[in-house]
Parts: structure tokens; sequence; C-alpha cells
């Protein structure tokens, strides 16, 4: 999936903003199976029904546009826990979270990180990376991001923990 041409943003986004909702970003996958995917939100919660009419007001603009070629599937989606990471602006509002990101070419001979975001300066992402530090990552070398939900402390999801066996004494 890439992310979708600013010239299609452009088109779909006040559609999106005119119904009320937030537009979060948008990827795309051509070929057989292409997927247009869009990402929205709402500061009162996402329900299917919005997600419904968000599509079909998309389908719209997009049946008399036509800016992909060939046949694709439109999905309307909730960013969910883990957030998309689209801009900039989507670093800077959630700074202190937890991050995960991939880049288009190898920094340090690793293109995948994972940190907390310390900052945004223009195009310029400060990640505090564990195990490494802070490093800094311009946004055109960042392919894919998206937080990473982290669980409260006292869950035990994920944890792989062996219980002592007791033994009864006389």
């Amino acid at each position: 999936m890439q992310r979708i041409p600013a010239a299609i943003e452009d088109m779909l986004k006040p559609v999106v903003e005119d119904l009320g909702f937030e537009w979060v970003g948008g990827e795309f996958r051509g070929g057989p199976a292409g997927l247009l995917r869009v990402y929205i939100d709402h500061p009162d919660g996402m329900t299917l029904d919005h997600c419904a009419d968000v599509s079909h007001a998309l389908a719209g603009v997009l049946d008399v546009e036509d800016p992909f070629p060939g046949a694709y599937r439109l999905e309307v989606s909730s960013p969910g826990v883990e957030r998309p990471m689209f801009r900039t602006e989507d670093f800077a509002r959630f700074v202190g979270h937890r991050v995960r990101l991939r880049l288009y070419k190898p920094v340090a001979k690793q293109k995948k990180f994972e940190g907390v975001i310390q900052g945004v300066d223009g195009e310029d992402i400060t990640v505090l990376v564990d195990e490494m530090g802070e490093l800094v990552f311009r946004f055109e070398e960042v392919e894919k991001a998206h937080l990473v939900y982290e669980f409260a402390d006292n869950s035990k999801r994920g944890r792989n923990k062996r219980k002592k066996r007791r033994t009864a004494r006389k």
C-alpha cells in the first residue's frame, strides 16, 4: 500500500470534512485486487454507519472523477488504536506516544524502528528509539508509520510467564 497522491487527497478530504469527520489519510494499492483505503475519525468515536455514510459520499465523487485506472475496492475505516501516521502534523499531535515506523532506505543497517516521538521540527521527526537513543528521521524517508498500542502495566496479555510449582510439605 502506498499513500494516495496529494491531488486525490485534495479531492476527497473536503467531502469527509463536510460530513463532520476528520480526514486521517488514505492508502492505495493498484493491480487486479486494487484497494483505496480512507481513514476517518470523529471526536465522539466512530460507528459502522459513519463509515458507510462517508463511503457512499466518496463513491459518488470517485465515480464522477474516476482518478484511478481499472477496478478497485473502496474501504472507509476508523484509524483504530494503532493509528496510521500520514503527515508531520500527526507526529506532532502524538509527541510522547510510541510509534513504529518503516523507512524507504536503511539507516544504521535497518529499515524498521520503534520508539517514543520526542518532537517535530519542520520535516524532522525525533524519536527515542529503544536501545539506540534519539534518532532524527526526515518525513520523506518514512514509508509507513503507526502508533503502537501499549497495554496497561497490570495486563498479562503477551506475557509468557511460567508459574512456579509449589509442592506440599508435611
